[in-house]
């Protein structure tokens, strides 16, 4: 993940919220976010839970490839 992906994280919303969310500390959701990128299946909850700020393409763009991947469908 980006500099640049981190820091919009961190600006959605403190670790320590986001571990709350999750169930699990803000220092393994700092491990997400500095060290070892965020596990698969909580890429599309975490997108969800920041609003949509970040999304699933700027945490994984190798699992995400198009900048719509992963979004929710928009109702017409």
């Amino acid at each position: 993940m980006n500099k640049e992906t981190q820091q919009k994280i961190s600006k959605a919303a403190s670790r320590a919220c986001i571990g709350k969310h999750f169930g699990i500390s803000g220092q393994a959701v700092g491990k997400w976010i500095y060290e070892n990128g965020v596990p698969q299946k909580r890429i599309v909850p975490l997108c969800r839970f920041l609003n949509w700020e970040v999304t699933p393409h700027e945490i994984d763009p190798e699992a995400y490839p198009n900048p719509t991947d992963g979004l929710p469908k928009q109702e017409a």
